[in-house]
């Protein structure tokens, strides 16, 4: 059998497994479809492929092959003449910048993705895509109130949408920039929307991620209840069900350990903190600032000041290092609170 005819049965196997959220599978067979595309120089066949292949890695949470696959896209000279593509990968790169901790590059290639023009009207999961990435780096740059204006366009888009999981998804980063403005009814309001379309029957691992960011949203926002407590249960169930990341088991133990400190639980939190830190070989840069943050809390509230007092001090320098600056002024209040009581 002939590559182009392999290419076809792939890219077509491709998109089935993808319609039916059976993203490894889905990423294997774009995997080779763009393989086949590159041997026999079809570049358009090889870029769609390679768009697909990066939204799986994206839905299975393999954050830097992700991000490795839409920068190479998002820069490719072979898609300049098709704006579309160019934007969409450059959203794409932007979502993965941001959930690698670098804040302030994710909002300069959204800003880019959504100042390109388009040859025609977008559709509006396109624009939807678009908004998503942007409010999400808005946000998390401590730009509340222009990420709010962007929001609200989206949960306008999503109440639009046939298709569950991107009206979901659309709700869920309007949920996350409600809870970073601090406006927790909105945060909570839209996350039951989120909630209500993301089933998990529908996906596992969609539904996974989503109850780990509701649960860290809400802590954020210093909500430390039982409802946070079953996002956590919830995401850990999903996670062990869809034989999940260490990395997510980890960030799950952090959100809990968060929880803990909340709930008079501080004792607890620090050997939590200790378990995760004991693998802190797994955790990117960012995610060890969180776990450190999370230590600074437990330990302040154990009177263990100095050792509270040099894990913030770390955790705020990296946040600042990746452009966190929402995150760095959490963990700065940490700071002044422990300098405070030491007075």
């Amino acid at each position: 059998m002939d590559n182009s005819v392999d290419q076809m049965l792939n890219e077509y196997r491709a998109r089935l497994h993808w319609d039916r959220r059976e993203y490894k599978a889905a990423l294997g067979h774009a995997t080779a479809a763009a393989d086949e595309a590159l041997t026999k120089e079809d570049i358009t066949g090889y870029w769609r492929m390679t768009l697909l292949l990066a939204e799986c890695q994206m839905e299975l949470g393999l954050i830097q092959e992700f991000a490795a696959s839409t920068k190479k896209l998002s820069e490719s000279s072979a898609l300049q003449g098709d704006q579309a593509m160019v934007a969409r990968a450059k959203v794409l790169y932007s979502r993965a910048l941001e959930s690698l901790g670098h804040i302030g590059e994710s909002l300069v290639v959204a800003q880019e993705a959504a100042a390109i023009e388009l040859n025609e009207p977008s559709d509006t999961v396109d624009e939807i895509e678009m908004l998503h990435g942007l409010v999400a780096a808005l946000a998390e740059s401590d730009q509340g109130a222009e990420a709010w204006t962007h929001a609200l366009r989206l949960a306008s888009l999503a109440g639009q949408q046939d298709d569950q999981h991107i009206a979901g998804k659309a709700y869920w980063a309007v949920g996350n920039v409600a809870f970073l403005n601090g406006d927790a009814e909105n945060g909570i309001r839209f996350h039951k929307l989120a909630a209500e379309n993301l089933a998990p029957d529908n996906d596992v691992n969609t539904w996974a991620f989503f109850n780990k960011a509701s649960a860290l949203a809400r802590l954020s926002a210093g909500i430390a209840d039982q409802e946070t407590l079953e996002c956590i249960e919830r995401a850990e169930l999903a996670n062990s069900v869809t034989g999940g990341s260490p990395l997510m088991e980890l960030e799950l133990s952090t959100a809990r350990a968060q929880w803990l400190v909340s709930n008079n639980g501080a004792e607890e939190a620090v050997a939590c903190v200790q378990q995760i830190l004991d693998q802190r070989e797994l955790l990117p840069e960012h995610l060890l600032a969180d776990v450190e943050y999370v230590a600074a809390l437990a330990l302040h509230d154990l009177g263990r000041n100095d050792e509270a007092l040099a894990a913030a001090v770390h955790s705020e320098k990296v946040f600042i290092a990746h452009g966190g600056r929402r995150r760095a002024l959490e963990v700065r209040s940490v700071i002044d609170s422990i300098n405070a009581g030491s007075h």
